[in-house]
């Protein structure tokens, strides 16, 4: 793996998934080492992308099942201030629950020449598993920041690390691990 090939994909660690309409607790609880991967990626040549809802209001489908979150222009759908995002990182909008249905995602990983993508973010079983689904099919190697990922409770998050691994071959390390790849892959 090389650094100038990895992405750090992060996926709705927004406003209102970590404090708002659709609170998560134990999304709180991955924002230390997201935040730690982030800046370890910053500074060993890893490119971050976050990956976020951003609904219309009144219209988009997901309001059926989840009500509204996420809203356009609402600060829910804002990252949550303590993962920064930085000038060099990019932020891609998605209105389903992967990143790259009808996201301009493939085409940024392609002209960054990125081969590795590391999956972060919530949920496991859903949007990250849906992200991870198509980065799969489009080619890309499907990594995952154990820690720095999570769901509503321990039951999904477990059922979407396991289905990660067994159908895409995901390779799963800790934050601290991942750390250590980046810094031997300069």
């Amino acid at each position: 793996m090389e650094n100038k090939k990895t992405a750090v994909i992060v996926v709705d660690m927004l406003q209102d998934f970590v404090y708002g309409a659709l609170t998560c607790d134990r999304g709180k609880a991955i924002v230390p080492k997201t935040a730690e991967l982030l800046e370890a990626a910053r500074k060993n040549d890893v490119v971050v992308i976050f990956s976020n809802d951003e609904h219309i209001p009144e219209i988009d489908r997901e309001f059926e099942v989840w009500g509204p979150h996420a809203v356009m222009g609402t600060p829910g759908a804002e990252v949550i201030p303590e993962l920064g995002v930085c000038s060099k990182d990019y932020v891609v909008p998605k209105r389903r629950y992967s990143g790259f249905f009808q996201t301009s995602l493939d085409a940024l990983l392609r002209e960054l020449g990125i081969e590795d993508v590391i999956m972060t973010g919530l949920h496991a079983h859903m949007c990250v598993r849906h992200t991870s689904a198509d980065a799969f099919q489009l080619g890309y190697n499907v990594k995952v920041a154990s820690d720095a990922t999570d769901s509503f409770t321990e039951e999904d998050y477990n059922m979407g690390i396991k289905y990660l691994k067994e159908v895409y071959g995901a390779e799963v390390k800790t934050v601290d691990e991942w750390i250590e790849i980046f810094k031997a892959g300069k």
